[in-house]
Formats: structure tokens, C-alpha cells, sequence
């Protein structure tokens, strides 16, 4: 049995490309038993690694402690000739894609990182090129017009309030649908989620990576507000270098308070599983993964521009809302249990649980690549 192979195209901008990559293809593995091989690559790390790490360290610097900066950038490149690629002369994108899909033979092309499809057109005269092109957008309601000026052949989007923006904003007759953001299969497998009550004490995950001073406020506000028997899992991930020390010495402040400190771990969707809300910034993979679980989020930083439309996706339907200080996460969240708002989040997320956006996904990848087979 010849076995297929999909090749997948993500960058390292932000966790939401490499996550949603990354469950596409293991949702493919799953589900194929094997006949498809999924080939996630990275081509700014296959192009320029040096290169590639100081863009995304630029971007990371932007989005942290200039995020005015960026709300400018993005508004002004929204404007922009997205087609115009002469920057890939520095880094060599071009290149590096049409490598890729010689190595792997992939009839089938899943991008999660929009600036991919303009480089199609440009490919060499003898390059390989993707029979299918399937684009996933990873942001919601907020959609930078980079992501539909492409030309693919199918755009999938987290939720009907993106269906909305995005065939507003895409070529006449391309296809649009909506599939959940490509969150882990295992999301799929969770049992339906019982409501726990604040007298049982609250559950909170709190996902630590911002500045240093922002997380610092965020956690003094939360111990000192939160309601008795409460638990609070700090959850540092790659920051853990970064966030420690500070991290150790808030929670020595509050040796009363329940908290756990954790770095990197693969056991996310277990963690959301037994919680009851999240703090975090909005970012769509940790939107959409508590999404999956079923979990409430209190937003409490907000990269402008790409994360904005996940904050109003929250709030739309009820699954969620924005401190809009740090300072006032732990306030807020206390508010939200006394006047029952948090009961009401919870049951809202029950409603709107998505947790089967990959395979969905792969579903229609897999048809595709059955189609192209036998035409």
C-alpha cells in the first residue's frame, strides 16, 4: 500500500500556527490508520534559521512590550500588495517551499501561516507543484485581509462570525467553511463536563506569558481575591526561565493560598479538563483549546489587531470576558463567581464546545486526496 503524504506549512509567529499544524497531523495519522503521512515544516527554519529567529524574536518583542507598534503595523499592512514578495530575497522562502514539496511529493497543501500562498505563482517552471490548497485560519472575527487575498482552494475558519469576515473578504467562488480551530483529537474523546460550584473551591489555570511585571500583578490580584479552598496552577510553559523566580517569590507572599507552578508539559487538555476557568492572554490556540475543553477564559492581555477578534468571539457568546488591567484579573474573576456570571460562561462553553476542528479537517483532506487518486 502506497502510503500519501500531506505536507503541512506553519511558522514559528505565535503558538497558534505550530498548534494548529501540529493536531492537523496528528489527526490525519489517526484517522488515515496509517496511509497518510503528515509532514509539518517550518520553512522559515528550512530558509534562514538565523534569519528566521530574529524575525520571530522582532515579532515577539513587538507584540510584548510594544503591542501600540504593532496595533500600527497591522492596521497599515492590511493595505497592503500581499503578492509583492521581494523581502524572501533576505530570507528565501521561494526556495525553500518548492524543496519541500520535491521531497515530499505532496499533491495536498495545508497552510496554517498566511504569507505561503503568495509564493505559489512564483514557483519555478519545474517545481512540484499542489494539486489541493487548503488555507486554516487561526485568528477569528479580527482576520488580517493577508489571509484571504491568496489564492487557495479551500479556507477553513473557527466559527460563523469568521465565515462572515472571511467570504467578505475572499475572491468570488472560493470556498469558505467553517471547522473549529485544529485543536488536538483527544479534545474529541473528553466525557460530557460537570459544572462544580464555588463552595467546592475554584479551579484556575492561569497561563503566564507575558512581561514579567504584568504576570506579577496578575497573580498578586488573583490570591488576594480569590474565594476560600481556591487552587491556582500557574502554567509557565517555554517562559519558565523567565517567570520562575518571580513566580516562587509571589507565591512565598501567599503561603496560604493553594498555588502550583508548572513549566512545559504535553498535558494541556488534561489541564483544562480540570479546571474551571482560565487567565491567559488571547491567543488562538488557547482560546480555541478551552474552547475544546469547555473552560470559561478571562482575557487579561490582548496582542492588538490578530487577538482582538478572539476577545469579541468570547464575548458574543458568552464563554468568556477581558480584564482590561492585570491588576484587575483577580477582582473581576471574584465578581464573576459571587453574581453568578461564571455559572453562566460555563454553560454557555458547553454550548459552543468545538472540540473536533482537526478532524473535520482531515476529513476533507482525506476525501480530497481520495478524489485526486481516483479522478
Amino acid at each position: 500500500m502506497a502510503i500519501q503524504t500531506v505536507l503541512i506549512l506553519t511558522a514559528g509567529f505565535g503558538d497558534g500556527h505550530n498548534s494548529a499544524a501540529r493536531s492537523i497531523a496528528e489527526a490525519l495519522k489517526q484517522e488515515s490508520g496509517g496511509r497518510v503521512k503528515a509532514v509539518v515544516a517550518d520553512l522559515f527554519q528550512d530558509a534562514a534559521p538565523v534569519t528566521g529567529r530574529f524575525y520571530k524574536w522582532l515579532y515577539h518583542q513587538a507584540i510584548n512590550y510594544f503591542p501600540m507598534g504593532w496595533s500600527w503595523f497591522f492596521k497599515r499592512t492590511a493595505q497592503g500588495h500581499f503578492e509583492s514578495v521581494w523581502w524572501d530575497r533576505f530570507v528565501g522562502l521561494r526556495c525553500a517551499m518548492e524543496a519541500r514539496l520535491k521531497a515530499t511529493q505532496s499533491q495536498v497543501l495545508v497552510l496554517t501561516y498566511p504569507v505561503y500562498p503568495y509564493f505559489l505563482p512564483g514557483l519555478s517552471p519545474d517545481a512540484l507543484r499542489p494539486k489541493s490548497v487548503f488555507m486554516v485560519v487561526t485568528d477569528s472575527i479580527s482576520i488580517h485581509p493577508i489571509w484571504l487575498k491568496g489564492k487557495v482552494d479551500r479556507l477553513f475558519v473557527t466559527d460563523e462570525l469568521s465565515l462572515k469576515v472571511a467570504e467578505a473578504g475572499v475572491a468570488a467562488g472560493e470556498r469558505v467553511e467553517v471547522s473549529g480551530f485544529p485543536v488536538s483529537p483527544v479534545y474529541a474523546k473528553f466525557p460530557p463536563r460537570r459544572i462544580q460550584g464555588p463552595e467546592n473551591g475554584l479551579r484556575v489555570l492561569y497561563f503566564a506569558t507575558t512581561a514579567k511585571r504584568h504576570v506579577r500583578a496578575t497573580l498578586e490580584g488573583l490570591l488576594r481575591h480569590l474565594p476560600p479552598a481556591s487552587q491556582v496552577t500557574v502554567a509557565m510553559g517555554r517562559h519558565e526561565k523567565r517567570l520562575s523566580v518571580a513566580v516562587e517569590r509571589i507565591r512565598q507572599s501567599f503561603p496560604e493560598a493553594s498555588v502550583t507552578a508548572i513549566g512545559w508539559t504535553k498535558e494541556v487538555p488534561d489541564l483544562l479538563r480540570r479546571h474551571d476557568v482560565v487567565i491567559s492572554k488571547a491567543g488562538g490556540a488557547t482560546v480555541h483549546e478551552c474552547f475544546a475543553a469547555g473552560v470559561p477564559v478571562l482575557v487579561n492581555y490582548v496582542i492588538p489587531g490578530q487577538e482582538e477578534g478572539n476577545v469579541e468571539l468570547l464575548e458574543r457568546l458568552g464563554c468568556g470576558c477581558r480584564a482590561p488591567e492585570a491588576s484587575e484579573t483577580g477582582p473581576l474573576l471574584a465578581a464573576l463567581v459571587a453574581d453568578g456570571r461564571l455559572a453562566a460562561m460555563q454553560a454557555a462553553m458547553l454550548r459552543h464546545r468545538r472540540p473536533d476542528g482537526a478532524l473535520r479537517m482531515t476529513q476533507e483532506i482525506l476525501a480530497e486526496l481520495q478524489r485526486l487518486k481516483n479522478p
